[in-house]
């Protein structure tokens, strides 16, 4: 797959965080249930699971025959270039498969990568139209630039936090935790624990996880930083926790200063961690490449559903990662937990809209946007018309 690079800094206009994803479904990295757990319903998706157990989730009955593909349409002809501004994570292992093995010039697809961090200011340029999709992290400031006019359509899943699922979440300095400094959440208090952004989701697994010991904020310190950052705040001793995602939290674990403490998925159960987002212009008036993108995308997602639980190919998309992330030591990626997905790409609603009511009673968001107007399936279901649904 030819990937072009787009060169210079991206032309923005105001600030936005969005968190990066990371890879895996069951406990441990090769293992655990390919299909996806259906999500609870309302306010039930963002509350936090009791303390000190992990939370339950019925698995999704596997369909009884996967439908029949559609004929395989001819690729798109000229090519379309897509500009895509994605974080370096385990999370985004589906595009990188779908790059990799020519999914998406199979399509009649170019994806132009924008390498991006979590404090990219990312939204102003997908309304600019100088990029054409982005993935993140679920924060307060998406559903106020909707408010604001900024056209974006949420159209599929790229981590979602399935119970069992350990990839994520509060990472705390090993020497806390063998010290029995820090045992259980209460013991919290006093301390100085980073998110990537106040607003983010990140924040939401905070403040769960504070709420399981009877605290609050007011009861420690905080502060915000990128992702990598944390790694070197932890290493230092400058913070004594943060929220995080893979690789950087294998990345503490490997290196010896950090620990995993409560995963995402325990804090925020079937929290929507990170999603893709296409502009509007994209979604609408290239709805044929739109549609097509997320057919290839959907076929890496399936095929690293498939290295993750059933361990095919996984040292050729082991490989991969090693590639196009971080994280280079190939031992790492066998006891790492990989995030979780949804393999035939659908985005829960219920669990966004979940985290939408939280930034609003926090105070983040303002006004509520109708998300109905907002996430679109359509593409995911083009995929799943196509390939059939996934098979575990």
């Amino acid at each position: 797959m030819r990937v072009a690079r787009m060169a210079g800094p991206l032309l923005v206009a105001a600030s936005l965080v969005l968190g990066g994803c990371a890879p895996q479904a069951g406990r441990g990295g090769a293992s655990g249930a390919a299909s996806a757990p259906v999500a609870p319903t309302g306010a039930a998706a963002i509350a936090p699971a009791p303390a000190g157990s992990a939370p339950t989730g019925g698995a999704a009955s596997a369909p009884s025959s996967a439908a029949p593909a559609a004929q395989r349409p001819s690729p798109l002809s000229p090519p379309v270039t897509v500009r895509a501004a994605t974080t370096p994570s385990i999370s985004n292992g589906g595009r990188y498969i779908a790059m990799e093995r020519g999914y998406f010039e199979e399509e009649g697809i170019r994806v132009e990568d924008v390498p991006s961090d979590t404090s990219a200011q990312l939204l102003p340029s997908l309304a600019a139209g100088q990029i054409d999709l982005l993935s993140g992290g679920t924060a307060s400031g998406i559903f106020n630039a909707i408010a604001q006019g900024i056209p974006l359509r949420i159209v599929l899943d790229q981590w979602s936090g399935f119970p069992g699922n350990e990839a994520g979440g509060l990472m705390m300095r090993k020497d806390l935790i063998d010290s029995g400094r820090v045992r259980e959440p209460a013991d919290l208090r006093g301390l100085r624990l980073a998110m990537t952004a106040k607003g983010h989701n990140t924040e939401i697994v905070l403040s769960n996880v504070l709420g399981w010991g009877g605290l609050t904020f007011a009861d420690v310190e905080t502060v915000t930083m990128p992702y990598p950052d944390m790694n070197i705040a932890l290493a230092n001793h400058n913070i004594d926790g943060g929220v995080s995602i893979e690789p950087y939290a294998a990345q503490g674990v490997n290196d010896g200063y950090s620990v995993r403490w409560k995963p995402w998925s325990e804090a925020v159960p079937y929290d929507e961690i990170a999603v893709v987002m296409y502009s509007q212009a994209f979604g609408e008036t290239q709805n044929e490449a739109a549609k097509r993108y997320a057919k290839a995308y959907v076929r890496g997602l399936r095929d690293y559903n498939d290295a993750r639980t059933k361990g095919k190919d996984r040292d050729e998309i082991i490989g991969y990662f090693q590639k196009h992330t971080p994280l280079k030591d190939r031992g790492v990626y066998d006891w790492m937990p990989w995030p979780s997905n949804d393999p035939n790409g659908h985005v829960r609603a219920d669990t966004i809209a979940a985290a939408q009511d939280w930034f609003y009673d926090h105070g983040y968001v303002p006004t509520k946007v109708d998300l109905s107007k907002v996430i679109d399936n359509q593409f995911a279901d083009y995929a799943v018309q196509q390939l059939g649904p996934y098979q575990p």
